[in-house]
């Protein structure tokens, strides 16, 4: 198969990380790139010998450019997808797919009418750990399940500066949440079914940032169950997810660590897994989605019941009160 060729919409640290898992891969082609801060461009073009456009428009026009990933600004998703959209060009957008639900919809809507395939990079439900966790879980391992806790957190905030789009509310509202911690309301959906409610509360610490710095939120699932989801901007690094039932519990430490305790037994045995690339797994599947109409894993519904965490979460520390997930996504799924 010739190489699904691809144009990388942001060229910072995240989207850089993305051009190299794409060349990693022997299924994707990078093209060109752009970015509005120039020198971003500039650097991830000299070091895959992309072509460097000077607008989007340019980056777009490209024949060879087939598929676009954009990781830009969350808050410069929309406008960046819906164009990529328009030019006929399939939608790869790193996640949150965006800060509001208006825009996500708005994505969700200009791929579909343009007949483009829209995935969203939510990969750490592909990690090792959380696809064992998955099987495990649908064989009945943890008989029938009682509370999920999960928890991404680290220290980025402590050096955010001013002329950086996270530092402030507007930029990144529920800042930890939205950058982590939608990774984990993405996976724990993946596993155990749709949050119907959120209750939460955030807070500012110790970030020099004007944003929150840490989130606590309790959730309630379809099937009745409890979570928790924590997440925060301000510590050394906290990445897991632990899911606890009748039959037995299952902890994940990393996405690449995952121990079982089966009811009746006071000892955590380790589980063997396979290594996966989660970032060239979810590029590749793009590609295939896009070349055969297949419907990518995390498309975009899947990234709005991420997002409406998130937003229900933000709704409710405002309010102080429990909020649906229904009340922001606004629309019947």
């Amino acid at each position: 198969m010739k190489r699904f060729g691809l144009g990388f919409i942001g060229c910072g640290g995240y989207g850089t990380s993305l051009a190299d898992a794409a060349a990693r891969s022997e299924k994707l082609a990078l093209i060109a790139c752009w970015d509005i801060v120039q020198e971003n461009a500039a650097a991830l073009a000299q070091k895959y010998g992309l072509r460097q456009c000077a607008t989007l428009d340019e980056l777009l026009s490209l024949p060879d450019v087939e598929g676009v990933v954009v990781a830009s600004p969350n808050n410069a998703h929309r406008e960046n997808a819906v164009a990529a959209a328009s030019a006929g060009k399939h939608v790869f957008v790193d996640k949150p797919i965006a800060n509001t639900m208006e825009d996500a919809w708005a994505i969700v809507d200009a791929t579909s009418e343009a007949g483009v395939v829209l995935a969203v990079g939510h990969n750490t439900r592909r990690s090792p750990g959380h696809r064992k966790m998955k099987e495990l879980v649908d064989m009945g391992a943890v008989g029938t399940p009682v509370t999920v806790e999960a928890n991404f957190s680290h220290s980025g905030g402590m050096t955010l500066k001013p002329n950086q789009w996270r530092y402030t509310r507007e930029g990144c509202p529920a800042l930890p949440l939205m950058q982590l911690g939608v990774h984990f309301a993405d996976t724990i959906q993946y596993l155990l079914g749709d949050v119907l409610e959120v209750a939460s509360f955030m807070s500012h610490v110790v970030i020099p940032a004007d944003n929150v710095d840490a989130t606590v939120s309790v959730l309630r699932f379809r099937g009745g169950f409890l979570g928790y989801l924590g997440s925060n901007y301000a510590t050394p690094s906290v990445f897991y997810v632990n899911i606890y039932g009748t039959g037995g519990n299952l902890y994940c430490e990393g996405g690449g660590q995952l121990f079982y305790k089966k009811a009746g037994s006071s000892d955590k045995e380790p589980v063997s897994l396979t290594p996966v690339d989660t970032q060239v797994e979810q590029l590749e599947e793009f590609a295939i989605c896009a070349r055969t109409g297949a419907r990518p894993e995390v498309d975009g519904i899947a990234a709005i019941k991420a997002l409406a965490i998130v937003r229900a979460a933000l709704k409710s520390d405002v309010e102080r009160r429990p909020v649906t997930t229904a009340e922001v996504i606004g629309r019947k799924l």
